[in-house]
């Protein structure tokens, strides 16, 4: 899984972009869930980039 994690990273950083873009619209609900969308997105990729203990 660890090879695949880059793609958490990157959907985060997509969402980020999304909610800033939607706060200079004044669009507040939309970036609100824009913003937590990417705060899962960032666990998923802190949650998955970590070691696999077996």
């Amino acid at each position: 899984m660890r090879r695949t994690a880059w793609i958490w990273a990157v959907g985060s950083a997509v969402w980020t972009f999304d909610a800033i873009v939607n706060l200079y619209y004044h669009h507040r609900p939309h970036a609100e869930l824009a913003l937590m969308v990417a705060i899962t997105f960032g666990v998923a990729w802190a949650y998955y980039s970590r070691p696999q203990s077996r």
